[in-house]
């Protein structure tokens, strides 16, 4: 029954420790906030929504053209988001052109970025894992990195920005708030890496989700240390009782032990002197 017990106890910890590194994974290594990102876009344009009811804006941001070399297809691209209050896609800049191939050459960065969970929660986080290796020549360099989460209609949802020292490659994670506000759907999440006039960028995509899975994930990974914490009390508290309770058990035993050959001594001293009770009570009564 003790061993079922503990074995029980042992998976519920198994179980609780992944939901509380889930919900804690990454967090607050990165900031969050609104910047100008890549080239600068087109003066916003507005446009009033079918129905009435006011206008709305456009604010187009583009990346840099990558790779920042003509490749041999001789084509090039870059990512661009909407930063304004509009949904749709007019005025959207192009985000392919045409250019001239020179030669063989290679970008001195390479980019990758592996999404870490396919789907998130609207009003909960995203998690990617950041590759960089350097293909060129082996120097520090100052990294400015930029991360974009855009809708399907390219709407930017989510950005950050930070800066690495790197040399010859380098692996990290990143964390992204989605809104709440965010529909469920499939989003895209870019990393772009700016150096020394030249950029990267890799991207993939994930889905934003939503019903009762979103409602009790967040409450069982927001208190999930507590929830870790009082089980293992828990369990502390029962296994003190077990083990007090096998010593007292074993002591009993043992003091049982000991005094079961007292009681047959005690027993056959009385036995004996009752014998020799009869034995002289016998001798007196033949001796009249």
């Amino acid at each position: 029954m003790n061993k079922k017990i503990l074995i029980g106890m042992g998976i519920l910890i198994l179980l609780i420790i992944p939901l509380v590194y889930a919900g804690n994974y990454g967090a607050g290594a990165y900031g969050s906030g609104d910047y100008n990102v890549g080239e600068a876009s087109a003066t916003p344009s507005t446009e009033t929504p079918s129905g009435g009811g006011g206008s709305c804006v456009y604010d187009w941001q583009c990346t840099n053209w990558f790779p920042s070399e003509c490749p041999e297809s001789g084509i090039q691209e870059r990512v661009c988001a909407n930063k304004g209050t509009c949904s749709g896609t007019a005025g959207m800049p192009n985000q392919t052109q045409t250019c001239e191939y020179t030669g063989p050459t290679e970008p001195l960065f390479d980019i990758f970025v592996n999404i870490l969970q396919q789907e998130a929660c609207a009003g909960g986080k995203i998690k990617a894992e950041v590759n960089l290796i350097n293909l060129g020549k082996a120097e520090v360099l100052d990294a400015f990195m930029t991360y974009w989460v855009i809708n399907e209609n390219n709407t930017l949802i989510s950005e950050l920005k930070d800066t690495r020292r790197i040399k010859d490659k380098e692996t990290f994670n990143i964390e992204m708030k989605i809104p709440k506000s965010a529909s469920e759907g499939t989003y895209r999440l870019y990393a772009q890496i700016d150096y020394e006039n030249k950029t990267a960028v890799a991207g993939e995509s994930f889905e934003v989700v939503g019903g009762a899975y979103c409602e009790i994930y967040p409450s069982i990974t927001e208190y999930g240390y507590f929830i870790l914490i009082a089980i293992m009390f828990v369990i502390i508290i029962i296994l003190i009782v077990l083990v007090i309770k096998r010593k007292f058990k074993g002591k009993k035993k043992e003091d049982k032990a000991i005094n079961i050959p007292k009681v047959k001594k005690e027993k056959k001293k009385e036995l004996a002197k009752k014998l020799a009770l009869e034995y002289i009570g016998k001798s007196i009564l033949e001796g009249k």
